[in-house]
């Protein structure tokens, strides 16, 4: 009987962590993404911006 006891609660240790290691690899995978998801806002709000000031410079280079 007593190795059956010490069967179950390594079993239940063994599940407890392989359940602990899915929820922080979930929770590093959403961490991931938002980081990503904000690097490519800001990156593209760099692009939009430089691109709307080129066309102001050229326009006024051009002269008219």
């Amino acid at each position: 009987m007593f190795k059956i006891s010490e069967i179950n609660l390594g079993s239940t240790l063994l599940s407890t962590f392989i359940l602990l290691g899915f929820i922080a690899t979930a929770f590093v995978l959403i961490r991931i993404t938002v980081i990503a998801i904000n690097y490519i806002k800001v990156n593209y709000s760099k692009e939009e911006s430089d691109e709307k000031e080129k066309k102001k410079n050229e326009n006024k280079i051009k002269g008219f």
